[in-house]
């Protein structure tokens, strides 16, 4: 096994078969995406396999629509879209808002990338976006997921008040894409 750090987490690389990742949290991290399909803010199925075959995703689960935390967050994101294309990863964020509350925070926000409806968090709790500090409750996360449709990456926040900034995500894409494996 060899160790190697990678963007502010530990990584530690298998070579048995798929190369695995690991970060502070996540027994997801190393194992095969699990697929789903969420209403858009448009009204779009959005399927993550079908998004996979075009490029590498950011999945980032977020709490609430219009909130401090959030806005600017995905406003980060949002600024930082160029970037995060010429890595050839897609962004989509998720929360359990509908779909009207979505694309009133979209189009207020000007937002470039999906924003998808997550009804009772069923995604966010298949990708274990719990924190320990909230009591086993769906936090803010992100995932990193390569084309091939392995998660290379999850850091699930402690509390709502914070997040990754697009520059710590941006290193950690790099890092991967430099040890080939997005």
């Amino acid at each position: 096994m060899t160790g190697r750090f990678l963007g502010g987490s530990a990584v530690a690389v298998i070579i048995v078969g798929m190369p695995q990742t690991a970060t502070a949290v996540g027994e997801v991290v190393g194992k095969k995406a699990s697929d789903f399909c969420l209403t858009d803010q448009d009204g779009a199925q959005v399927r993550l396999f079908d998004v996979l075959n075009r490029s590498a995703v950011l999945l980032v689960f977020y709490p609430s629509d219009f909130t401090m935390v959030c806005t600017r967050q995905l406003c980060n994101y949002r600024d930082n879209m160029k970037s995060f294309q010429e890595l050839g990863v897609q962004v989509l964020g998720i929360s359990s808002n509908p779909m009207e509350s979505h694309r009133q925070f979209a189009d207020k926000y000007n937002f470039n990338f999906s924003l998808l409806t997550d009804p009772g968090h069923l995604v966010a709790k298949q990708y274990d976006c719990r924190s320990v500090l909230l009591f086993g409750s769906v936090s803010r996360a992100v995932v990193i997921i390569n084309q091939q449709g392995f998660v290379l990456y999850r850091y699930v926040e402690p509390t709502t008040l914070t997040h990754r900034k697009a520059d710590t995500l941006l290193g950690v894409i790099r890092d991967l894409s430099d040890a080939r494996l997005l």
